[in-house]
């Protein structure tokens, strides 16, 4: 069953929230391992709650490659459509989703279900990390079939966040 990619894209947009966002910047010049928390309603019972754990590598920024030259590894879109990493990919360009020249690569370290309301679950994992001291650890609400749209808004505000970072870093460099 193909789902209609666009219409998935904007509700992502729409209802991806994201509760709790790494405290850092990405590095410059190395690897930023980005940990997160991805919490959604389940699609099978709506009384559950299903908690995906995991990080992404993020390679540094590749300053001599055209923009747009993204790759993701690891995301595994054919799990939940139709669709190759690829054709999500050249969907986020015809969208106009620009990311800067970076690997993305994506491990899933855990997969949970919890017969709780997804309130519920956001607020204990608010506190799990508090109480753990862990300002790298993201936490976004995502939507439930194609999970993988919101970790990449998610990951795309981090690149936003830490571009006058880099910039300052890279002339630093050069000079």
């Amino acid at each position: 069953m193909r789902i209609d990619i666009d219409k998935k894209w904007q509700e992502a947009l729409r209802k991806t929230k994201i509760v709790r966002s790494k405290y850092g910047k990405l590095e410059t010049f190395k690897k930023t391992v980005v940990p997160y928390v991805l919490i959604s309603k389940s699609l099978v019972n709506k009384d559950t709650t299903v908690v995906r754990e995991g990080k992404v590598e993020v390679s540094p920024v590749m300053i001599h490659l055209p923009s747009g030259n993204f790759e993701f590894y690891g995301f595994d879109f054919k799990e939940t459509t139709d669709y190759s990493d690829e054709i999500i990919k050249s969907f986020l360009l015809i969208r106009g989703v620009q990311l800067p020249s970076m690997k993305y690569s994506n491990t899933q370290v855990k997969l949970e279900v919890f017969d709780k309301p997804i309130e519920k679950v956001v607020k204990e994992y608010k506190e799990l990390l508090l109480r753990k001291e862990d300002i790298d650890t993201g936490i976004i609400i995502s939507i439930p079939d194609i999970w993988q749209f919101s970790l990449i808004i998610y990951l795309a505000n981090l690149v936003a966040k830490s571009i006058d970072n880099d910039i300052k870093n890279i002339f630093d460099f050069l000079k």
